[in-house]
């Protein structure tokens, strides 16, 4: 078991400790976990709120997985937390994976609307054929606009520059959270519009794209913006297209 002390106040009034057991600690340091950008914004997040009626006592790693490059993907820890002054436990068990982005890309071709979705085998749900947007997780720089382009040319092939985009979550600080019960994630939501030839429209159906070292097997839909509300399960894709029609109700005014 590998141990720390971690401030809680600027002081160093209140603390919390921070433990690694053995056979965690044989593949990760607590030094590089604290490296850790998700990690460190949710510590920033937990020091803003170390005076509320929540007390957390320790934080225990519980597991660690890694991409390919060695980088840390995912962290899931247990706090041990109690809400004051009954002494109740909260429920702790936290996964860290930092946040996201995603982006409606509409195309417009004779007056028609069209949506990109991605096709791609998901073993979460599991779902060997799901719909979603464009998404894709945010690199260590946080960079949203320039991630959401990256992210569309890497799984459509079709390049958008940064300031093409429209943020739809201009309201939210950081962005959307999908599943704050146990997740850490946060989800910033983009729009683009894009004029294309019919025949450009024919070239993008049915487009193989991802990154397949990266296990990434993708295909490219296209669906009636009007049916996109029923053609996904994807939460993303629904969140996207309201805010899409907010967005324009705001314009026209």
């Amino acid at each position: 078991m590998e141990s720390t002390e971690i401030q809680l106040s600027p002081d160093g009034s209140r603390t919390v400790r921070l433990d690694c057991p053995a056979h965690v600690a044989s593949t990760v340091s607590l030094s590089e976990i604290q490296r850790f950008p998700p990690f460190k914004h949710w510590l920033s997040a937990l020091q803003q709120q170390s005076n509320s009626e929540v007390v957390v006592k320790s934080i225990t790693i519980q597991s660690v997985d890694r991409f390919k490059s060695g980088k840390i993907g995912f962290l899931k820890l247990a706090a041990l937390a109690h809400h004051l002054p009954d002494n109740t436990a909260v429920p702790g068990i936290v996964f860290l994976r930092g946040g996201a982005v995603a982006i409606l890309l509409i195309l417009r071709s004779e007056e028609k609307e069209y949506a990109i979705l991605t096709e791609q085998p998901r073993l979460a749900v599991p779902d060997f054929r799901m719909l979603e947007l464009p998404a894709g997780m945010l690199d260590d720089d946080g960079a949203f606009a320039g991630t959401a382009a990256r992210e569309i040319l890497e799984e459509t092939g079709l390049t958008i520059a940064p300031h093409e985009l429209i943020d739809l979550t201009t309201h939210a600080s950081k962005g959307l959270y999908p599943s704050s019960g146990a997740c850490d994630e946060f989800i910033r939501l983009f729009a683009c519009l894009k004029h294309v030839t019919s025949k450009e429209l024919d070239d993008i159906k049915g487009r193989l794209s991802g990154l397949r070292e990266d296990g990434e097997f993708i295909t490219v839909r296209l669906v009636p913006l009007d049916q996109l509300w029923q053609s996904t399960m994807d939460m993303k894709a629904t969140s996207a297209l309201y805010l899409w029609n907010q967005h324009n109700q705001q314009q026209s005014k």
